[in-house]
């Protein structure tokens, strides 16, 4: 599993078909997966909700909702970040630098340029997301076509 490199102009083998599928599911991937977490929360509370009963992981409860909302509403602003990583994810793969820390990599980069057009946006929130998107991201490429991913002279 190579680290930082892969095959010299990987991005020809890609279609356009294989860029816009692979965009739009990290685009829109956390939407269920808040979805998934927000219900989860209520269901939750609901109980204590009914009987009336303090909750004793009320905090908790809140911030699995709240990271719920705030991925369902995540694709309003990551666009962004997938535009700016376009180029980034292009040239790795035309070089041959397209390896998973390479995509980490430009996840960071991504979400720090991100962060600062976004303003006021502390960039811890913005990395976590970049790298797993990025992660994510290569992952999906891999399972398209993983032939662009063994680099030139390695079997």
């Amino acid at each position: 599993m190579p680290l930082l490199r892969s095959a010299r102009n990987g991005d020809r083998i890609l279609t356009w078909r294989d860029w816009m599928k692979a965009y739009a599911i990290i685009w829109l991937l956390p939407v269920p997966v808040g979805i998934v977490l927000s219900a989860f929360a209520i269901l939750l509370r609901l109980p204590f909700e009914l009987l009336q009963a303090d909750i004793p992981a009320e905090t908790a409860i809140s911030v699995v909702f709240g990271l719920g909302v705030f991925l369902i509403l995540m694709p309003i602003f990551s666009w962004i970040g997938l535009i700016l990583s376009f180029p980034l994810v292009w040239l790795a793969l035309r070089l041959g630098i397209g390896g998973w820390v390479s995509f980490a990599l430009g996840g960071v980069l991504t979400a720090l340029i991100s962060s600062v057009a976004l303003g006021g946006l502390t960039p811890e929130i913005p990395i976590t997301f970049g790298i797993l998107s990025a992660l994510t991201f290569r992952w999906l490429l891999l399972r398209r076509t993983p032939e662009i991913f063994v680099p030139t002279g390695t079997k």
